[in-house]
């Protein structure tokens, strides 16, 4: 199964939606900051997708957290801003042990991050748009097989 992780697109979906025909994920993770754009991204796609809403996102009607479960693995989906993901990420750690997920896919900080650690893999896509500093747009796949979680960041030149 291939997973695409993707957040912060604030309003600009033609770039991502693009680069994911190319790999024809299997499900969409939606790390917030306009959660519509995650179901246009879906829609276009025609794969089904897992979204929750960033702080740039105001709605009660869309989850601020869940998790969602493909193939036997449960992946905490967040935007990170509620855990202070861009002062560190103990706190959206403790929280992701506490709950005994195998994997977080979060946003809020437009920078990509990858790192496993004790077991639990903290991945955020970055920006496929607006990445914080100079560099690449980014977004995440994750290939899930009977062997385990596989995840990557992919580049995309602007």
């Amino acid at each position: 199964m291939i997973i695409a992780a993707v957040a912060d697109t604030h309003g600009k979906t033609d770039t991502i939606i693009k680069r994911l025909s190319l790999i024809n994920p299997d499900h969409i993770l939606f790390a917030g900051d306009y959660y519509k754009d995650g179901q246009i991204i879906a829609r276009r796609l025609k794969v089904p997708a897992s979204i929750v809403a960033g702080n740039c996102d105001v709605t009660n009607r869309v989850e601020k957290e869940e998790i969602v479960s493909l193939m036997s693995y449960n992946i905490l989906l967040v935007h990170g801003h509620q855990y202070g993901v861009k002062r560190d990420l103990n706190r959206l750690y403790y929280h992701a042990q506490e709950l005994g997920v195998d994997a977080v896919v979060f946003g809020h900080t437009h920078s990509p991050f990858c790192e496993k650690t004790s077991g639990l893999w903290m991945v955020n896509p970055g920006s496929p748009i607006n990445p914080r500093f100079p560099g690449p747009g980014s977004f995440a796949v994750i290939e899930i097989d009977d062997h385990g979680l596989n995840p990557a960041i992919i580049e995309i030149a602007l």
